[in-house]
Order: structure tokens, then C-alpha cells, then sequence
């Protein structure tokens, strides 16, 4: 059926005016702009939400970036640059206990080899020692031989001369010809100490002195020839007037020899 209003209603129409082929074409163009609009309102809306979505991730935690941070104080963002992951504090703390052990171990070592070469120099100290108080030692018995054999020969020497100079006191005379001859400083010398005190007193002796002295009495009133009869005093007075000059100079060379001697 046929609108009363529009015969042609229904059927295709092959002809549109030109005004209506204008309207259509600007609608299509609005349109379309309207659709690219909307199209880049939503892509807008869209990488605005992926930003956000983003920088949530970064104050969660979440996720972390090396690079510096877009928004927030200066204070977090150097908070959230320097913290570090469970994982990264218990690596550090590992490896601050290892360089720790390591520290340690060094220093154990260092400390052992001091007293190693404190322990080294000591006992070279000790046997140093040792070997000085082993050289004293030696010394010291060396010496000691040394004073032992000059006592041995002394004694010896002694027993010697004793021996002899009781031969010549056990004789009558020690210098039989001193009143007749001079005797010589080397024959003088070769007498002992005590000879050449006796040879002196037996010069005196033969003369008649009388000795007080208990030594000199009893050895020259053990002999046949002596006679004691001048008083020493009166003797020593006068005894210049006594000797002869062989007399006088053996009893001066006996008297020098007793003085270099420290016998007189």
C-alpha cells in the first residue's frame, strides 16, 4: 500500500537532489570528526591511567626504578633511592661479616707471627746468654787453673827455698868469709828473704852482739862459734869501730838489698 502523502515511499530511489547529497555528506563528516575525538579522549584517559597505574606501583614498592622520581618531596625520593630489599641488607650484612672474619683472621695471623719472632729472638737472647755464661765459665776455670798452678809453683818454690835456706841455716855460716872477701850483688841476691836478714845479723853476730829478738837469739845460740857479750845498744853505738872494710860493704849491699826488698 501506497502512502497517500508519498507515492514513491518504498520503492528505491535512483535520484537524490543535490542539497540532500550535501546534508548527508556533511553529517557523515561531523560524524566521523566526533568519532576521532572521542577516539583520542579515550586514548588520552587510557595513558593517563597507565602513568598513574605506574607511579602507584612505585610508591608500593612494588616495582623500583633507578631513575629520579617525577613527584613527591626531595626527602622520599632519596629515602626511596637509598632503601634497599630484605635480600640486598642480608647480602650486605653477609658480606660485612665475611670482610669482618677475614679482618679477624688477619689480625690473628699478624699477631701470631710477632710472637713468633718475639719467641725466635728470645730464645736466640737465651742461648746468647748461655753461650756468654758458658765463655765466663771457661774463663773463670782457666783462670782459676791458672791461679791454682801459679799457687802450685809458689808453694813449690816456697818448699824449695825453705828446703834450701834450711841447709844453709842448718850450717854454721851463711857468708863464712864475710870478715875476709867482698861478696858480689848476684850472690847476695841469690839468698832468700829471710837469709839475707840472717847473713846481715851474723856479721853483727860474730862480733858479740846479743840479740833481744827471739828468733835471731835462738837461732845464733844454736851455734857453737857464737858468743853473745856486748849489749845491742852498746853495739849499735859503736859498730862503725867494729868492721872491718870488707865487713862494711857487705853489710852495706845486704842492707840495700834488704831495703829494695821492703824487708827494712
Amino acid at each position: 500500500m501506497r502512502d497517500a502523502r508519498d507515492p514513491n515511499r518504498g520503492q528505491k530511489r535512483n535520484y537524490i537532489p543535490n542539497d540532500d547529497i550535501d546534508r548527508e555528506e556533511k553529517a557523515a563528516r561531523r560524524q566521523q570528526k566526533k568519532g576521532s575525538v572521542i577516539g583520542i579522549l579515550l586514548g588520552g584517559v587510557i595513558v593517563l591511567s597507565l602513568i598513574a597505574f605506574i607511579f602507584v606501583l612505585l610508591d608500593s614498592g612494588l616495582i623500583s626504578t633507578k631513575t629520579h622520581p617525577i613527584y613527591g618531596n626531595q626527602q622520599q625520593a632519596e629515602a626511596q633511592k637509598e632503601q634497599l630489599t630484605q635480600e640486598e641488607k642480608k647480602q650486605r650484612e653477609e658480606e660485612a661479616r665475611k670482610a669482618e672474619e677475614e679482618r679477624k683472621k688477619k689480625e690473628r695471623e699478624e699477631q701470631a707471627a710477632r710472637e713468633e719472632a718475639e719467641e725466635r729472638e728470645r730464645q736466640a737472647k737465651q742461648e746468647e746468654e748461655e753461650k756468654q755464661q758458658e765463655e765466663e765459665a771457661a774463663r773463670k776455670k782457666e783462670k782459676q787453673e791458672e791461679r791454682e798452678a801459679e799457687e802450685k809453683k809458689r808453694q813449690e818454690e816456697m818448699k824449695k827455698e825453705m828446703e834450701q835456706e834450711q841447709t844453709v841455716l842448718s850450717g854454721d855460716y851463711i857468708l863464712p868469709d864475710s870478715s875476709s872477701r867482698y861478696y858480689s850483688e848476684s850472690e847476695l841476691n841469690g839468698l832468700t828473704d829471710r837469709e839475707v836478714l840472717f847473713a846481715l845479723n851474723e856479721i853483727y853476730a860474730r862480733k858479740g852482739r846479743i840479740f833481744t829478738g827471739e828468733e835471731f837469739k835462738r837461732y845464733f845460740e844454736s851455734k857453737s862459734w857464737y858468743k853473745g857479750t856486748i849489749p845491742a845498744d852498746e853495739f849499735d853505738a859503736n859498730q862503725n869501730d867494729r868492721f872491718n872494710e870488707y865487713e862494711k860493704a857487705n853489710i852495706a849491699l845486704l842492707v840495700k838489698i834488704a831495703e829494695e826488698r821492703g824487708l827494712r
